[in-house]
């Protein structure tokens, strides 16, 4: 019989193993210093990744709004650009604006393009329609600067300056009625036939009670707390206010006041200003600058 040849075993070759050094303690030490330096840089590039990103994507954002802006915008947002240029006074003066319109513009930049259109709409008498501006339950927003009716004279001045008493009267007796034959000239073509402007000083108080008699409104003086105030305004009757100096005048001023919002402040139509206008007030901030008050009525 053959003889069975026996299983060999390759023979194991310790010596091509890497010796495991046996590390001394400050070996140990220094390693993992090593280690963990390494792991604080890569950290610190991380953030600085992520950071970078942040800021691009800020800068893609800016961009991004900027042109949705300009696209939105279109010709307005250009035209509001050029309007911004500073104003040549002088120049306006050579050409003969009056004084008291660069006054105005002075004071209210609001009243910008309605100054700047005097030369080329100070002589148009046209017929004034406001009947398309009025909403039901809603007193409307007049302003005495309109190119309609601001270059008409009212007392000693222009309505423009003069005429707020007039035109927060037209915005009641139009609200009120639906009925737009009181525009604000024509109230202060009224006021000034029944001497109820005074010179120096602007409208009379009595255009609140015996003016607004003359255009079929009822007015009664409103108890001064805010209390009948908030009671008045609730019940549908709109107000008529004197201001003195404060948030919107130098010395006297009328305001329409005409609701109270959710938030219990009160909504109001400020005849000299779309701004204010669209704020609403803290009761207790006008009622520190209001001189008097009438409500009115309209049957």
């Amino acid at each position: 019989m053959g003889q069975v040849p026996r299983r060999t075993h390759p023979v194991r070759n310790d010596s091509a193993r890497p010796e495991k050094r046996n590390l001394s303690k400050e070996e140990q030490i220094r390693r993992k210093k090593q280690i963990r330096r390494k792991k604080r840089r890569k950290a610190r590039q991380r953030f600085l990744i992520k950071l970078s990103f942040l800021f691009l994507s800020c800068c893609i954002l800016i961009v991004v709004a900027s042109i949705a802006w300009k696209i939105t915008a279109g010709e307005n947002g250009w035209k509001w650009e050029k309007e911004e240029e500073k104003i040549d006074v002088d120049k306006l003066v050579e050409e003969g604006y009056p004084d008291s319109l660069l006054e105005l513009l002075e004071k209210n930049p609001e009243t910008k393009q309605f100054v700047l259109h005097y030369m080329e709409n100070k002589d148009k008498h046209e017929t004034i329609d406001v009947s398309k501006e009025l909403t039901p339950n809603e007193i409307p927003l007049f302003l005495q600067w309109d190119e309609r009716w601001g270059y008409e004279t009212y007392g000693d001045d222009f309505l423009a300056l003069t005429g707020c008493g007039p035109t927060c009267l037209a915005m009641v007796r139009c609200g009120l009625s639906q009925d737009g034959t009181w525009n604000p000239y024509k109230v202060a073509r009224m006021a000034e036939e029944e001497g109820l402007y005074v010179s120096g000083a602007g409208s009379s108080w009595e255009l609140m009670t015996w003016g607004a008699e003359k255009l079929g409104l009822t007015s009664w003086e409103v108890i001064f707390d805010e209390e009948h105030i908030v009671s008045t305004l609730n019940s549908g009757n709109p107000i008529i206010c004197v201001v003195g100096p404060g948030d919107f005048t130098d010395n006297g001023h009328f305001l329409v006041l005409t609701g109270i919002d959710d938030s219990g402040k009160i909504i109001l139509r400020d005849p000299n200003s779309n701004i204010r206008s669209e704020k609403t007030w803290e009761i207790d901030k006008l009622m520190s600058q209001i001189k008097n008050l009438w409500a009115f009525s309209f049957e």
